[in-house]
C-alpha cells in the first residue's frame, strides 16, 4: 500500500485508483502479498486496473516489501539502565543550549567562509 511516513512510495503512487482499499480487501482475501502476487500471475484476482497492476509491479512489490520488513534474525542485547525512566526536567535548557551553541556554530561558520571567499 505504501506509507508516507516510510518514504518509499506504494502501489497508489503508480497506479491511480489502486489505494489503501483494494490493497486491503486483497491482501484480506489472499492472506499476503507472495500470494496475492502469486495468485494474480496466474488468474485474475481483482478489476482489470488491479490485476494489470499487480503483474507489471510485481517485482517492485516484492522489493518494497524486503525493504521494509522488519529483520528478526538480529541478535539485539539491551542493557537494563537504557529501559530505566530518566529525568526530563531539565530537557529544556538542554536543548535550548545546544540550539544557542548550533547558532553560534553557524554564525562563526558563515563568517570564516565569507572571510575566506574574500581572499
Amino acid at each position: 500500500m505504501g506509507d508516507e511516513v516510510d518514504g518509499v512510495p506504494g502501489i497508489q503512487h503508480l497506479v491511480p485508483g489502486f489505494g489503501r482499499r483494494t490493497a486491503l480487501k486483497l491482501l484480506k482475501k489472499h492472506g499476503s502479498l507472495e500470494n496475492l502476487l502469486n495468485a494474480a500471475s496466474v488468474r485474475t484476482v481483482g478489476r482489470q486496473y488491479a490485476q494489470e497492476a499487480l503483474t507489471k509491479y510485481a517485482d517492485y512489490l516484492r522489493r518494497n516489501y524486503e525493504v521494509l520488513a522488519l529483520r528478526r534474525d538480529v541478535d539485539v542485547h539491551l542493557q537494563e539502565e537504557w529501559l530505566l525512566e530518566r529525568d526530563t526536567i531539565n530537557d529544556a535548557n538542554v536543548l535550548s543550549n545546544f540550539f544557542r551553541l548550533l547558532e553560534e556554530t553557524n554564525k562563526s561558520t558563515r563568517g570564516s567562509r565569507s572571510n575566506f571567499s574574500n581572499g
